[in-house]
C-alpha cells in the first residue's frame, strides 16, 4: 500500500469515527421508491400476472442499480468512504435477491399454492428486513417485525387477494421507515 493510499484509508477510518454516516440511517428516497415498487409489483400477480415477469425483471434490475448509484452519490456528498459497510450492503441485499429467487422454485414446481408462495415472500422479506435493520438501517426492524406479524396473519387466516395484502403491508412499512428516517435527518439538521 503506498502512502498516499494508507493516509486516505487512515482519513476515511476517522472521518467514518467522528461523523455520523448519513446513510447510515438509510436514505428516504429509497425506502418510498422501494414501498412504491413493491406495493405495485406485488399486486399483479392478483389483477394482471402476465406483466408480473417483466414488471420484477425491470424494477428489480433497475431499483437495485439505482438504489447503488444514489447510495454511493450520497456517500461522496458526505465526504464519508466506508468500503467495507458497503460490502455489508451488497452482501445483505444480494442475500436477499437469492433468498427471492428462491422462492419463486415452489411455486415454478406447483408445490405451493400461489397463496402461500405470495405469502412466503412475505416470510422472506420480514426476514431480510429485521435483520437489515438490526445490522445495517435501524428504521428497518420495525419493518421487518411488521411484515413477520403480517406473514402470521396471512397465513392463519388465508384471505384472498393474498399477493396484493402482502405488497401493501410491505409498502406501507417503508413509507413509514422513510418517514421516519426523514423526520429523523431533519431533527439532526435542526439540531446541527
Amino acid at each position: 500500500m503506498t502512502d498516499v493510499n494508507k493516509l486516505q484509508s487512515d482519513l476515511d477510518y476517522i472521518s467514518n469515527t467522528l461523523r455520523e454516516d448519513a446513510t447510515a440511517g438509510g436514505i428516504p428516497a429509497l425506502y418510498f421508491m422501494w414501498g412504491g415498487l413493491i406495493a405495485a409489483g406485488f399486486s399483479l400477480p392478483d389483477f394482471a400476472p402476465q406483466l408480473a415477469g417483466i414488471y420484477w425483471l425491470v424494477a428489480g434490475i433497475g431499483g437495485g442499480l439505482f438504489s447503488w448509484w444514489l447510495g454511493e452519490r450520497q456517500s461522496r456528498r458526505q465526504g464519508v468512504k466506508n468500503a467495507r459497510m458497503a460490502q455489508r450492503y451488497g452482501l445483505h441485499w444480494g442475500l436477499m435477491g437469492a433468498a427471492f429467487l428462491l422462492c419463486f422454485l415452489p411455486l415454478l414446481l406447483g408445490r405451493v399454492s400461489p397463496e402461500m408462495g405470495g405469502a412466503n415472500f412475505l416470510l422472506v422479506t420480514g426476514i431480510g428486513y429485521g435483520l437489515a435493520g438490526v445490522h445495517l438501517e435501524r428504521p428497518l426492524l420495525w419493518c421487518g417485525l411488521l411484515m413477520l406479524t403480517a406473514y402470521g396473519v396471512l397465513v392463519l387466516l388465508m384471505p384472498p387477494y393474498t399477493w396484493t395484502i402482502t405488497g401493501i403491508t410491505v409498502g406501507l412499512s417503508l413509507l413509514w421507515a422513510g418517514l421516519s428516517r426523514r423526520a429523523a435527518l431533519r431533527a439532526a439538521g435542526d439540531a446541527a
